[in-house]
């Protein structure tokens, strides 16, 4: 587990993506943390699905590196609840990247957490020589992901039509 001053994150194991999937009270109970039924955005519903069987299919190729394939549950430490997810596309590539994902339960948006916790994992990440450097895609509309990014010390590096394309070197 990963600690920041509010928060803990907690990298999944193959097993614990099946339960996150299938019987989320079930993973809270495993984990020793209060079940919380999700509210997510239903803008990125789609996205987060897309994510789940990501991760489920390369943690059970990759679980002795699992970290870099899973998601990390952000755990409200005074509350013991999850409050969402971040994680990593896989291990740096040939030239050192890696692209980052995240997102929050929607009551918990608006209070620093998603900065928090993209700092800590980016801290973790670069702890790891071969990490270079961490890419990310958001929406255009998306504003807020857009400033969790900038306060992270995330860099524009690009757009497409709806996508602005962001980096982070080591």
């Amino acid at each position: 587990m990963i600690k920041t001053k509010r928060l803990g994150l907690i990298p999944l194991e193959h097993e614990h993506l099946l339960l996150y999937k299938n019987d989320a009270a079930t993973l809270a109970q495993i984990l020793n943390l209060n079940y919380q039924p999700s509210q997510n955005d239903t803008a990125t519903e789609a996205d987060h699905q897309e994510a789940i069987e990501f991760w489920i299919s390369n943690t059970a190729t990759h679980r002795t590196h699992f970290e870099w394939y899973t998601n990390w549950l952000i755990i409200l430490l005074e509350r013991k609840v999850s409050i969402g997810g971040i994680g990593f596309a896989g291990m740096p590539d040939a030239e050192g990247k890696t692209m980052v994902g995240y997102g929050l339960d929607v009551r918990y948006h608006g209070k620093g957490f998603a900065t928090e916790a993209l700092l800590a994992l980016c801290k973790w990440g670069f702890s790891h020589p071969n990490l270079l450097s961490i890419i990310a895609d958001t929406p255009a509309q998306h504003m807020a992901s857009q400033k969790v990014l900038i306060k992270s010390g995330f860099c524009e590096t690009g757009r497409s039509t709806d996508i602005i394309h962001w980096q982070k070197e080591r």
